[in-house]
């Protein structure tokens, strides 16, 4: 019989993967994000083009069979800026579990963002920050997008 995971089992799953990766999490963590958008990629029937193409795509994403937070919500802005505003994150959790006990987090959808903008929107993408206004769960993931000479 089909159900869908806690958000309890999925946090303490998140912080035990990780914690068992010790110093090499940081590595996989990216390499997490861009098989997981890899998969999404290969998932569309064709890739977005253009910053509000990819924006639809991936809230709908994110929404619908990749529903790891309540909600996310992505942005562009003039010069090369991009965020994603994300409440109710699963991953979150079980980041808060790896802090508690000294370790860092790992958010492979920070990951994932960037590698997808990279391979869709063909530029160059850094994540610039990651702010945490709220409660756990929520934050902005923020990026430069650098387009390819």
């Amino acid at each position: 019989m089909p159900h869908d995971l806690s958000k309890e089992f999925f946090a303490l799953y998140h912080a035990a993967v990780f914690a068992s990766l010790g110093e090499d999490a940081h590595k996989y963590n990216a390499r997490i994000g861009a098989l997981l958008a890899d998969s999404w990629l290969k998932s569309l029937k064709e890739r977005p083009s253009g910053n509000e193409a990819f924006k639809e795509a991936l809230e709908a994403y994110f929404r619908e069979s990749f529903s790891f937070a309540d909600m996310a919500e992505m942005t562009f802005s003039p010069g090369g800026e991009a965020s994603i505003h994300i409440k109710g994150c699963d991953i979150c959790h079980g980041n808060e579990m790896l802090r508690n006990s000294g370790k860092k987090g790992s958010c492979p959808i920070s990951q994932m963002v960037k590698s997808a903008m990279g391979k869709t929107l063909k530029g160059g993408v850094e994540l610039t920050k990651s702010e945490k206004p709220g409660p756990i769960g929520e934050c902005y993931l923020k990026y430069r997008i650098k387009e390819e000479d």
